[in-house]
């Protein structure tokens, strides 16, 4: 009777070894997360931004159980603003981006509250890169004093179409706020994830 009870003893040490072993990461995601960029080619500067959040079943079958949207902007006017191919001026080309979201980014233009993408190949191979979703804003997302002319560190809607980029995407800063407020219900600043798990999609 000893000898059983060592015995089970050992298979418990061992079985609680393997779990304290196992990858963090291991589990089945419960959450994943959808923006959607979805092109207006009548008015670039009123296209749609759409966040979606999918909640894993019990079956294994996904749910979406939050949806919002807003409207956003890529592109300069005129058709090469719509050119995806277009370096500083075209659009985002369409299809799947990873993304990895900051708090407070620091660039020479971009600061604040912002989603770095991937950079991605158009239709004709060109390659376009330094693709964020942000909006005109100061480090720590504040907006700077008002000026003459237009500034990048402040939102001048409507005295200056502010919807307008080099290819990224824009959002009013407020906007902008939600979609970060309701990404971080679930998901970290400064994580690049796989995009099963988060992903944008740019379609028009």
């Amino acid at each position: 009777m000893k000898r059983l009870a060592a015995s089970v003893m050992a298979l418990a040490v061992v079985l609680a070894s393997l779990l304290l072993a196992a990858p963090a990461g291991s589990a089945t995601p419960a959450w994943r997360g959808v923006v959607t960029f979805d092109k207006n080619w009548r008015n670039p500067s009123s296209s749609r931004l759409v966040w979606q959040l999918h909640q894993r079943q019990g079956d294994g079958r996904w749910k979406v159980v939050e949806t919002r949207s807003w409207r956003s902007g890529s592109g300069m006017p005129g058709r090469r603003g719509r050119n995806a191919c277009v370096n500083d001026r075209g659009w985002l080309p369409n299809g799947t981006y990873a993304m990895r979201q900051y708090d407070d980014y620091p660039g020479n233009l971009i600061k604040g509250r912002a989603f770095r993408l991937d950079d991605k190949a158009c239709a004709r191979g060109n390659r376009r890169f330094d693709l964020f979703i942000h909006t005109e804003q100061g480090p720590r997302n504040r907006q700077c004093a008002d000026r003459r002319g237009d500034q990048p560190c402040r939102w001048e809607l409507p005295r200056v179409n502010d919807y307008m980029s080099a290819g990224c995407i824009k959002l009013a800063p407020g906007d902008l706020a939600q979609l970060v407020a309701l990404y971080q219900k679930h998901f970290r600043a400064g994580v690049r994830y796989a995009k099963d798990q988060v992903v944008l999609r740019v379609v028009d």
